[in-house]
C-alpha cells in the first residue's frame, strides 16, 4: 500500500505540479528531452558512472577491507532497493547487510559502516545550500527560497554535529542510549538485555571513533568528490538540452536537491525534487521547458537508471551466491 501510494504521489507530482509550477507543457518539455542525441546520453551515463566509481573511495573507507567494487555494488544495489519504496532507505539497508554478510563482514562493522557514510552524506547535504546562497549572492541575486533551505540546512548542520560529537566523546551517553534502546526493544517485546545493548553502544562508539580517526580523509574527500561530479552531470543535462546556466545557478538547484532528498514521503522523493529543483532554475531566469528537460534527464540517471542496474547487479550475485557458498 505504501509503495502504491508514493508511486500515485510521485506521478501527480510530476504530471500535474511540475508543469504549473513552472509554466511549461508537457508538450514542450517532452519537445527539448526529445533533441538529446545518442552519443551526448552515452556521454552523460559515463559522467555518471564516473561519480558512482568515485564515491567508492568513500564508502571503502567507511569499512576497512572493502574493495572498491563491492562498495560500487553496495551502493548500486541499495539504491535500486530504496529507489522503490516510500522512506526505502532502511529496506536497502537490509539489502546491503545481507550482501556484506555473505563477504564475511560482522554486524558491528556493517553498523558502523552505515552509520559513518550516512553521516557524512547527510552534513555534506545540509551544507550545501549555505555554500549555493554565498556563492549567488556573490554573482548574482539570491533567492528567497533557497535562502529559506539554507537557514534551515545549517540549523540542522548544527544541531547533528553538535549531537554526534556530543555522542562520540562520552561513553557514559553512548551506554545510555544503548540501554534505553534496550529498555524500548523490550517494551515492543523483542527478547533482549539493555545492559547488553548498553556495552555494545559503548563498543560501537569506541570502533567508530578508531575508524573516523583513520578514515575521515578519505571519507571526505570520496563524498565531495561524489558531489561535485553529480553538480557537473546536471550542468552537462542542462547544456545538452540547449541552456547556458552558470556554475552558481547550476549549483543552486543541485542544493536543493540535496535537501530535498532528505524527505522521503516518496521513492528517493521523487517527484518534490524535481518540482523543487525545477523551480529553483526558472525562479533565477532560466527558461521552463529547457530546465525541467534538464532536470528530468539528469533525474533520470541519478534515481531512474539506479533501479535497472541496481536490479541486474543484484539478480546477478543473488545467482552467483548459492555458488559461492558451495565453493
Amino acid at each position: 500500500m505504501k509503495a502504491v501510494l508514493g508511486i500515485g504521489l510521485t506521478g501527480a507530482l510530476l504530471v500535474w505540479a511540475l508543469p504549473h509550477a513552472i509554466g511549461a507543457s508537457w508538450s514542450e518539455i517532452g519537445h527539448t528531452v526529445a533533441s538529446v542525441q545518442p552519443w551526448q546520453l552515452g556521454a552523460l551515463a559515463a559522467l555518471w558512472l564516473l561519480g558512482l566509481a568515485v564515491h567508492t573511495l568513500a564508502l571503502s573507507a567507511g569499512m576497512p577491507g572493502l574493495s572498491h567494487r563491492r562498495a560500487f555494488l553496495l551502493n548500486i544495489t541499495g539504491s535500486f532497493v530504496s529507489n522503490l519504496l516510500p522512506l526505502g532507505g532502511a529496506a536497502g539497508t537490509v539489502a546491503n547487510y545481507s550482501m556484506a554478510r555473505s563477504w564475511g563482514f560482522g554486524s558491528v562493522a556493517f553498523g558502523r559502516w552505515a552509520l559513518v557514510t550516512n553521516i557524512w552524506d547527510t552534513m555534506i547535504k545540509l551544507a550545501l545550500p549555505a555554500v549555493a546562497v554565498g556563492w549567488l549572492a556573490a554573482t548574482t541575486t539570491g533567492n528567497h527560497s533557497l535562502a529559506m533551505a539554507a537557514v534551515i540546512s545549517v540549523a540542522a548542520l548544527v544541531l547533528l554535529t553538535v549531537g554526534v560529537t556530543t555522542v562520540f566523546r562520552s561513553d557514559r551517553l553512548a551506554r545510555a542510549l544503548g540501554r534505553t534502546a534496550g529498555r524500548v526493544a523490550l517494551r515492543l517485546r523483542r527478547p533482549v538485555d539493555p545492559t547488553t545493548w548498553a556495552e555494545q553502544a559503548s563498543g560501537m562508539r569506541a570502533d567508530t571513533n578508531e575508524l573516523v580517526s583513520t578514515g575521515w580523509l578519505r571519507l571526505t574527500i570520496g563524498k565531495l568528490a561524489y558531489a561535485a561530479l553529480q553538480a557537473v552531470l546536471l550542468w552537462a543535462c542542462l547544456a545538452v538540452v540547449g541552456l547556458t546556466v552558470t556554475p552558481a545557478i547550476v549549483f543552486a538547484a543541485f542544493a536543493m536537491q540535496s535537501v530535498l532528498t532528505l524527505f522521503v514521503l516518496t521513492p528517493g522523493a521523487a517527484g518534490f525534487v524535481e518540482v523543487g529543483m525545477a523551480g529553483i532554475l526558472v525562479a533565477l531566469g532560466v527558461p521552463a521547458a529547457g530546465a525541467a528537460a534538464g532536470i528530468l534527464l539528469y533525474r533520470g540517471f541519478v534515481f531512474l537508471m539506479e533501479i535497472p542496474v541496481g536490479g541486474l547487479l543484484m539478480a546477478a550475485w543473488m545467482a552467483r551466491r548459492p555458488k559461492l557458498a558451495q565453493a
